[in-house]
């Protein structure tokens, strides 16, 4: 329901206070279904969550027996957890991935400086698109993050200079994981000439 003063008023989007008998039936009916549905969804939110912690960790312990089946210690494996687990038909199968954001710390502006000091020799064998290319990859976005793919698509160039290397080993040395994000997708067929279909749950966002 709004939010309501010590009085019963309702509360609206500026702050004021509003006696229920002020506010149109619609507005009534608008704000409960709202907050029905509201209640709801975080109810199934929640009841996501608890499936997505089931499903990894039942598969981590599966993964866990498999390494004991081949004398192998469960702490040498993988922090990534990639997997795909198929049925006995090869009808189903849960495939999990776990996604790493990448950020650089303050070194990246020091490659970036070795690559400026790089271009002003090299103006006149590099073409200019491949210079504002260069440039572009070290743009932010609207909330001041750097794309991590652009930046290590300047290694994809077939650039010799000892600066431009350094650059390179430098923006190595810069790379941080920030954060890791699982994925947990779904998928049926009816046989195996049949396409994957995918369960549709929002399971990353949970």
């Amino acid at each position: 329901m709004a939010i309501k003063d010590e009085r019963g008023f309702w509360i609206n989007g500026r702050g004021e206070a509003v006696h229920k008998d002020m506010i149109k039936a619609n507005e009534q009916l608008r704000d409960e279904l709202v907050e029905r549905f509201i209640e709801a969804a975080k109810n199934l939110s929640g009841l996501i969550s608890v499936f997505k912690t089931e499903v990894n960790e039942q598969v981590d312990g599966y993964f866990n027996l498999l390494l004991q089946n081949y004398n192998l210690d469960e702490k040498a494996k993988s922090k990534k957890g990639n997997f795909i687990l198929e049925n006995f038909s090869s009808t189903a199968k849960i495939e999990i991935r776990v996604s790493e954001l990448l950020t650089f710390d303050e070194k990246l502006q020091v490659a970036k400086m070795k690559i400026d000091e790089y271009l002003k020799e090299a103006t006149k064998d590099a073409s200019v698109e491949i210079q504002t290319l260069i440039m572009k990859a070290f743009e932010v976005d609207k909330k001041g993050n750097i794309d991590s793919k652009k930046i290590f698509a300047l290694k994809s160039y077939e650039i010799r200079d000892p600066r431009w290397l350094e650059a390179m080993e430098i923006i190595d040395e810069s790379k941080q994981v920030s954060s890791t994000k699982s994925y947990i997708r779904f998928y049926v067929r009816a046989n195996t000439d049949k396409d994957w279909q995918l369960v549709p749950l929002d399971i990353a966002g949970v």
